[in-house]
């Protein structure tokens, strides 16, 4: 009776720990005292008793002490300070400090602040910006889709604004929001890749971007108006021959000399490069470069090796060799490599000037988030709403066995996973792009929605050719599924491939900037800074217990005892408390693996990866429900589907990273007490939501709003039969399904349907035979 009242007695100060985590003090004391009264009163022999009472009472001082905590971690700081220069590198260092954090950190930590969630403002488009998308966009695609990527429809990219979508007024430029600039490239990919791709590089990483917020005010009043109109054409250059992802390993140099230039000796830099996979490269005026520079005669300053430089290079310059065009797969947007041998740029060419020279990289990862967190993830989310839109209306439309395409479980298990991932990528993708308009740059965020959302366009679009079998195989101009299936791979590997988006920065990057104390303690050991280090280690244990207290009692009690915001959906309410649950799994084995691993972490990319994995779980997790706060509960449905499938996928996560363990039993019952206790959703419930996407135009267009459609364009032949079959669906409910013109006659003259249903049923026919039809050639 004695051990149960202790039993009970843990778990009730456990719980309140896990609800009130500063009172980790009183709760160490009663359970040293709790756990010697058990063995006093047990009549175990002195001797034990004594033992531990002593081990309890280290525990106590080492924890809460700091002087007792400093004679246990001296000897520890001195092995590791040996080693101090190969904890972090140089180009780490500087990664580690671009950009900002928001809610992934709170994630990372099991410092879930709803509120801090929810209060994070949706501005809706200025009346600017939707006439510019509703008039300019539609008209853009237009012109390609006559005349392809032609002098006419670059000329129209042009003078319509479309390379000026970041750049302020004063330049001008269009200055639009974040939310407007992604809205105007999903529409535009939605067309085609190509054109998309066209607009969105000079919008991201490129010359205007690094000019805008890194250059000197001689640059930005010269070249911002001349590239918002189009006058200079940029690209921008990174990837050398010999380096990939690994972009300190670029050879393409620069050396710091004087020479003749215009008449007279200047300082400046000659460049010597070989670069690739630029694109726009082949028609570009102006070169944005990236290369190593090194002052050997030391002209302005004592060291040799000065780092990544930025600058701008005029393509006409004597020694740059341009206009080769690679041929990225499936596209046709301009893209080559090009060469500079003993090139001379004055010291104003580079961006920022002197002061610059070398602050190339963190000019770089500060000013990636674009490409990564607005490009990718919108060309992305265009992608997966074409495929979900497409298939919704193929699978009304496309008959086999005298039945629609949707009435297949089959069928049905492919498009309702669409379907979710098309809503939780808009709601990952809206939350970003609001935290950008409100002058944040989340780093962390960005490598997350571009790994989530290139990834998902990967598995989407191949659901979406399942659907369509041979429509889709066959290429012409029908085919509306073929350009961007083609070009998945080009979202995939640039802007950091995704193996190592997910295997190094995501988990990697997101240890060292979202972890409370691991970037303090490491600076600490480097400076060899016992003091410091003895006061982020005693943090850094109570956080551990945090952890470790809050994920046992959460996932004992299914969430419920975790915190959610008051004041939502009651159908939501579940999910923000296994949400906190999961954090804290989460937060707990982040503890564990450093334990494990230690230093040496940063080398474990597939355990990295399962971590990555897990907090994109979460982070699209939270973010949904913030998002579907302003949905009506048409969506309760595919929101319930959705959260079970990514609870599940998470609670399977959970155990794999257990399983790499030693023991991985002990860690599963810490975090998986009542092991993988979520289910997939329901074949019921996946039939009640295909039917619902079929039938409700408003699910269906609110899921698919970006897509563009254009009069008379396959997609637009599509969604007319598609309308019509939604009528037809009632009629054939009276009388038998008919497939051909002699049919619907046929029904006519026996009086089963009206004059009025047999010109729907002619026009649906009619429009059904030209959509199933594939195009074919003569050669």
């Amino acid at each position: 009776m004695v051990i149960f009242y202790y039993l009970v007695f843990v778990v009730f100060i456990t719980v309140v720990f896990a609800k009130a985590n500063r009172l980790l003090p009183v709760f160490a004391f009663l359970f040293s005292l709790a756990t010697l009264h058990l063995l006093t009163t047990l009549g175990l022999n002195l001797i034990i008793v004594w033992v531990v009472g002593v081990l309890l009472l280290l525990f106590n001082l080492v924890l809460f002490i700091p002087f007792f905590r400093f004679l246990f971690i001296k000897p520890m700081i001195a092995k590791l300070v040996g080693q101090s220069k190969s904890l972090i590198s140089d180009s780490e260092k500087i990664a580690m400090e671009c950009g900002d954090t928001h809610w992934e950190k709170q994630l990372f930590t099991n410092q879930l602040k709803w509120d801090e969630l929810l209060a994070v403002k949706s501005e809706p488009l200025s009346d600017e910006e939707w006439i510019f998308i509703k008039h300019k966009v539609s008209a853009l695609c237009a012109t390609f889709n006559k005349f392809g990527l032609s002098d006419k429809t670059l000329t129209q990219i042009k003078s319509e604004g479309f390379w000026a979508l970041n750049i302020p007024k004063q330049y001008a430029g269009l200055e639009f929001s974040a939310k407007a600039h992604a809205k105007i490239l999903t529409l535009l990919s939605s067309c085609d890749v190509s054109l998309a791709v066209t607009v969105m590089v000079p919008n991201s990483l490129g010359p205007a971007e690094l000019v805008l917020h890194y250059g000197t005010d001689e640059q930005k009043q010269d070249l911002l108006p001349k590239l918002a109109t189009g006058e200079h054409i940029p690209c921008f250059a990174l990837t050398s021959t010999d380096a990939g992802s690994d972009a300190g390993a670029m050879i393409d140099s620069g050396v710091i000399c004087h020479q003749d230039y215009k008449g007279e000796k200047t300082l400046g830099i000659r460049l010597n490069w070989d670069k690739r996979y630029t694109t726009l490269a082949p028609i570009a005026t102006l070169i944005g470069l990236a290369f190593k520079t090194y002052d050997p005669d030391g002209l302005i300053g004592d060291k040799p090796s000065l780092g990544i430089t930025c600058a701008l290079v005029d393509s006409a310059l004597d020694g740059v060799s341009i206009g080769r065009h690679h041929h990225p797969i499936g596209s046709e947007f301009s893209n080559g490599p090009h060469q500079g041998k003993d090139v001379f740029i004055p010291m104003s060419a580079v961006i920022g000037g002197q002061k610059m020279i070398g602050q190339g990289w963190s000019m770089l990862m500060e000013s990636l988030s674009l490409g990564r967190g607005v490009s990718l993830p919108s060309l992305s989310l265009a992608g997966v709403e074409l495929s979900l839109k497409t298939s919704i209306e193929y699978a009304l439309i496309r008959k086999q066995f005298k039945q629609s395409l949707y009435r297949f479980q089959g069928v049905a298990e492919k498009i309702v996973p669409m379907a979710s991932d098309a809503l939780m990528m808009k709601a990952m993708s809206n939350f970003h792009l609001d935290l950008l308009d409100q002058g944040l740059n989340p780093s962390i965020s960005s490598a997350i929605l571009k790994y989530n959302h290139t990834e998902l366009l990967r598995t989407n679009i191949n659901r979406a050719m399942d659907i369509h079998g041979g429509k889709t195989v066959m290429l012409g101009e029908g085919n509306y599924l073929a350009n961007i299936y083609e070009t998945i791979p080009i979202a995939i590997t640039v802007e950091g491939a995704n193996i190592l988006t997910r295997s190094m920065i995501i988990f990697g990057q997101g240890l060292m900037r979202c972890h409370p104390f691991l970037k303090d303690e490491l600076t600490a050991i480097e400076t060899q800074s016992y003091t410091s280090f003895n006061q982020y280690l005693g943090k850094h244990l109570a956080h551990i217990a945090s952890v470790k207290a809050k994920s046992l009692v959460f996932a004992l009690s299914g969430g419920r005892l975790s915190n959610a915001p008051k004041n939502t959906k009651s159908t939501a309410q579940m999910y923000y408390q296994q949400l906190s649950s999961i954090s804290a799994s989460f937060a707990f084995l982040v503890e564990m693996v450093l334990i494990k691993f230690g230093t040496k972490i940063k080398f474990q990319e597939s355990m990295n990866g399962l971590f990555s994995d897990l907090l994109i779980k979460m982070y699209g997790i939270s973010t949904l429900l913030k998002y579907v706060e302003k949905l009506d509960n048409n969506f309760d449905d595919l929101l319930k589907w959705t959260m079970q499938r990514h609870v599940f996928e998470s609670q399977m996560l959970l155990k794999e990273i257990c399983d790499q363990f030693k023991n991985p039993w002990f860690f599963r019952w810490l975090v998986l007490p009542w092991g993988i206790n979520k289910t997939k959703p329901s074949i019921e419930l996946q039939s009640k939501i295909v039917n619902q996407l079929i039938n409700d135009k408003h699910l269906k267009n609110t899921l698919t709003d970006d897509v563009l459609i254009i009069k008379d364009s396959p997609l637009d032949e599509l969604e007319r039969a598609y309308e019509l079959a939604i009528d037809a669906e009632k009629i054939y409910k009276r009388v038998r399904y008919v497939d051909d013109a002699e049919g619907v006659d046929a029904l006519l003259d026996q009086e089963k349907i009206t004059s009025e249903e047999h010109q729907l049923l002619s026009n649906l026919t009619q429009l059904r035979r030209k959509i199933l039809a594939v195009d074919d050639y003569e050669n």
